[in-house]
């Protein structure tokens, strides 16, 4: 007959008990409710979200569209134009004085090469890395979710952080625009008008997009993170293989393999503000996104299911 093993005092030893039952001499691991799921990926959001860390990085990403507002209105104060038509400055700004709407595609152009996967290389080149150096992954395997589930706590995670910094962009972004330019009916690239509801629906649209577009950068940190036990070292190797990527994507000489990188369609967002939408791209970028995520996501798998955890 099946009892449950009595908890110690201690509470590793507690964890491990009610995650076991005994039958004879054998110790069955017990499968973990879904409820007890549902706990993790929760615990897992609060203690990400009230990080100083993270807070300090979604106030500097939310600080952008701050200063690029600001920056428009003093160069547009008397009268002059950003821009001039000369493709200088980030997607839209020279459409930013006519409607402050086009500041959350303006702010979202200028975070998404740099700021925002940064940000997100942080969170998850963090993610098993800085558990590990800690010293708190350990005892975080004890309980009955087990290696897979707290990699799927944590992925899980790094994707909700990818959506609120976006978010946040965007909804900053919005604020300023709508105190320092006008808004209103707004012209798309094909140069037919929309009313602003329309264009306020195609915003929400395009910050959903560019937060899918960092999916495939949330697995690459995530993976990092499984191959090293240094927090700081997992973030470094992340922000620094954005960075190469970046380069790579720039030179000429590369551009037979160019679409098959990460960043390659991160700006066709922009098609999302034509008329019609042209969805070429964005469906090579999403596809993009989803085959590195399941890569990666595969090899963070891999390896950390198989990773020796003795500190």
């Amino acid at each position: 007959m099946s009892q449950v093993e009595p908890a110690t005092t201690t509470t590793t030893t507690a964890a491990a008990a009610a995650s076991a039952t005994t039958v004879g001499e054998v110790e069955v691991p017990r499968r973990p409710s879904p409820l007890w799921t549902f706990g993790l990926l929760r615990s897992e959001l609060v203690i990400t979200f009230r990080r100083w860390r993270t807070l300090a990085l979604l106030g500097v990403l939310a600080a952008v569209p701050i200063l690029v507002g600001i920056a428009v209105k003093i160069e547009t104060g008397d009268g002059g134009s950003v821009g001039g038509g000369g493709g200088e400055g980030p997607a839209f700004i020279s459409q930013v004085t006519n409607n402050g709407l086009f500041l959350v595609f303006t702010a979202l152009a200028a975070t998404l090469p740099f700021f925002l996967p940064m940000a997100i290389g942080v969170v998850a080149g963090d993610a098993i890395a800085g558990e590990a150096n800690a010293g708190t992954l350990r005892y975080l395997l004890v309980a009955p979710a087990g290696r897979t589930r707290l990699l799927l706590a944590k992925y899980a995670t790094t994707m909700a952080f990818c959506l609120v910094a976006t978010l946040v962009v965007a909804a900053s972004a919005m604020a300023v625009g709508a105190l320092l330019f006008p808004l209103g009916d707004l012209t798309t690239i094909s140069g037919t008008r929309i009313t602003f509801a329309e264009g306020l629906g195609r915003a929400v649209l395009i910050a959903l997009v560019v937060a899918a577009s960092l999916v495939g950068v949330a697995a690459l940190g995530l993976f990092v993170s499984t191959l090293t036990s240094s927090g700081i070292a997992a973030m470094a190797t992340t922000v620094g293989l954005l960075i190469t990527v970046q380069i790579l994507d720039q030179i000429p000489q590369l551009h037979a393999i160019q679409p098959y990188f990460f960043s390659h369609y991160w700006l066709s967002f922009a098609d999302l503000m034509r008329e019609p939408v042209y969805w070429d791209d964005l469906v090579k970028n999403l596809g993009l996104q989803a085959l590195y995520a399941a890569v990666f996501g595969s090899a963070a798998w891999a390896r950390f299911t198989t990773k020796d955890i003795s500190t």
